[in-house]
């Protein structure tokens, strides 16, 4: 089966950092608490022009210094044997080089890394199955479609509903999906 998988709130904690460093450069204090929104920067009244000054300034310390999600590696390392893994991630190509440098600094084997807004083409393109995301836009899109996707949970993406949607709160519940998905849609 080939699985394009998300990196940020998917494989790491990107939240914290990104509230690490939005609050240095907002001078606010927000927390975990305060993320009901995918979008992050919008909690802080940034439109897109202000946010960009701040990632742009900031982003290759956010994307370094974010931790991997518990057993993220672990069942990465086994899904890595057993199906093709395409990381795929909304990251600016300006942050390649240090995604690529995260991956390889924690062990995370793939078979091809895309940064790419359009995952939804992306994974066309390239014959994914199934996609693990956060995101509450692509969920819906891959849904649209007839495709499964195994929505990593997360405060901003609870009111997504679909029988192709599959929840995981975990890389556990990840795994049993994915050898759910493998078993019995034929796409191993």
């Amino acid at each position: 089966m080939h699985i394009g998988i998300d990196l940020d709130n998917t494989i790491l904690d990107a939240t914290s950092a990104f509230l690490h460093y939005y609050n240095i450069a907002s001078g606010l204090s927000l927390t975990h608490v305060d993320v009901n929104d995918f979008y992050l920067y919008r909690l802080y009244g940034w439109d897109k022009e202000e946010r960009d000054a701040v990632y742009n300034k900031y982003g290759h310390d956010i994307h370094w210094n974010s931790s991997p999600l518990p057993m993220a590696i672990e069942i990465l390392q086994k899904l890595y044997t057993q199906h093709q893994i395409s990381i795929i991630t909304a990251r600016p190509l300006l942050f390649r080089e240090v995604t690529i440098n995260w991956l390889q600094h924690h062990k995370i084997n793939y078979h091809n890394i895309t940064l790419i807004e359009n995952k939804l083409q992306a994974c066309i393109q390239a014959k994914v199955d199934v996609l693990i995301d956060d995101g509450p836009h692509y969920a819906e899109e891959f849904a649209l479609v007839n495709k499964p996707v195994i929505l990593y949970e997360q405060p901003y993406n609870v009111s997504v509903a679909n029988p192709l949607v599959f929840r995981a709160t975990n890389w556990n519940e990840v795994d049993k999906h994915v050898d759910y998905l493998a078993s019995n849609l034929n796409l191993s």
